[in-house]
């Protein structure tokens, strides 16, 4: 047996060797990548030249479902993560144009939050929290988001931070103490001192599970930066997450014990088809809405363990301490998903824009990017017998085109947020120095 296969089995995370008691066993610190590092540096600088080599083009704006969106924020959160400087031109372009329009679609502002919390989230923290207020106004009665629409309770939020708001360190002269080091690679932010609430002041419309599960990235970047939100807003986006998980007929076949005690619950309006003892987490996913006749499929579902980690990581109210994300039965059903379907090649699943095609490259950048979020945000770096960032970084490398992207914009960031596991663990304390070593923040 090599050193790598005893890992897996002693970390108990094969499909079927574990019991689970209702939180997934301790792992031990991930073996060094099997990847070359020198090659991903290189990927990802050649990968932000292209989207430097356009940069004005990410400003434009175009119309979908009667929202104003452009692409300018997720280039913006890749040049963030890329070590981009705040004074480079080609970020500086992008910033002052998104710093000067108004809040309009929900992907743009999650994303938006997320930027301004990676770079500055002291300076920035009453822009986060109109990105708060916009993200909680355009959320529906039933917990999901839309494409969004401007909301006017934005404008009642103050634009500026007072000074002493501003200050990362302490006073001028003053030095920056810590009581334990961060690990290798991890960014050190400002503590955050003033906390703002937030209030939902109207219900939001639509249904989708794309930009629900980036209003909850948003969510994350806003909490973080000492918005406190209603115990309203982050339960009722529990409650759909958990509603419309797949009730899928499961086949008779052994799976990773474990999940929260209880009886297992109605998913999406049915009944769960399980000939199996309770308390076992099966591979259960998530599709765009909530079809009843529609199958799980990849993006929908990696973004879906993210977001239920996410919003369980808020509710704990404690800096993350309990760990309930790691408890969550649906949560690992979504994980046991993706390790039954894993694939770094293609988007597994029947992706429903597409004439229900199986495992097809419709969305798979956007897929990778969602499963590595899935795997940091819930702090695993194996799914089943994969180890999702040596696989899919090879392929990522391999796929790279002569001019340095991976296609178009969307595709090229996708990419990079993937090779510089860019989410920032809820369990910061957990990731060693070699977990980090590929950038993640």
């Amino acid at each position: 047996m090599n050193r790598m296969a005893a890992w897996v089995i002693s970390a108990g995370i094969l499909l079927g060797s574990t019991a689970w008691a209702g939180e997934a066993p301790q792992q031990q610190p991930f073996p060094p990548f099997e990847v070359d590092q020198q090659k991903v540096d290189k990927a990802i600088e050649n990968g932000i030249k292209n989207l430097k080599s356009k940069n004005s083009s990410h400003l434009a704006k175009s119309q979908h479902a009667g929202t104003t969106v452009s692409r300018r924020e997720l280039v913006l959160l890749t040049y963030a993560h890329s070590d981009v400087p705040e004074a480079d031109p080609a970020f500086k372009e992008l910033f002052d144009s998104m710093m000067a329009d108004k809040l309009e679609a929900t992907y743009c502002v999650a994303l938006q939050a997320m930027i301004l919390e990676e770079i500055q989230r002291v300076k920035h923290q009453n822009r986060i929290w109109q990105c708060a207020q916009f993200l909680v106004d355009n959320q529906s009665a039933q917990g999901y988001w839309g494409y969004g629409s401007p909301s006017i309770y934005v404008e009642d939020i103050p634009t500026t931070t007072e000074r002493k708001d501003v200050s990362s360190g302490g006073g001028s002269g003053s030095v920056k103490k810590f009581d334990s080091l961060p690990p290798p690679g991890v960014k050190v932010k400002p503590e955050v001192k003033n906390k703002k609430k937030v209030e939902k002041k109207r219900e939001g419309t639509a249904n989708d599970n794309s930009n629900s599960q980036y209003a909850a990235l948003g969510m994350r970047a806003c909490h973080d930066a000492g918005i406190i939100f209603q115990e309203s807003v982050i339960d009722n986006a529990l409650k759909w997450w958990k509603g419309a998980q797949k009730d899928e007929k499961l086949p008779e076949e052994p799976v990773i014990e474990g999940g929260v005690a209880g009886p297992d619950k109605p998913k999406g309006g049915g009944t769960v088809a399980m000939s199996r003892a309770e308390n076992k987490a099966a591979p259960l996913g998530w599709c765009y809405v909530n079809h009843g006749e529609h199958k799980a499929y990849g993006s929908m579902t990696a973004g879906a363990v993210g977001a239920l980690a996410i919003y369980n990581y808020i509710k704990d109210n404690d800096g993350g301490k309990k760990k309930s994300w790691k408890r969550d039965k649906d949560c690992h059903e979504g994980l046991q998903w993706l390790a039954k379907n894993f694939s770094v090649t293609y988007n597994p699943g029947p992706y429903e824009h597409a004439n229900m095609e199986e495992n097809s490259k419709h969305q798979y950048y956007y897929f990778l990017y969602g499963m590595e979020r899935a795997g940091m945000l819930y702090g695993t770096e194996i799914l089943g017998t994969h180890k999702w960032y040596p696989e899919g970084a090879k392929q990522l490398i391999a796929d790279q085109k002569p001019d340095g992207s991976w296609g178009d914009t969307d595709n090229t960031c996708f990419a990079i947020l993937f090779l510089k596991r860019a989410t920032r663990p809820l369990d910061v304390a957990t990731h060693s120095a070699a977990q980090m070593k590929a950038g993640g923040k």
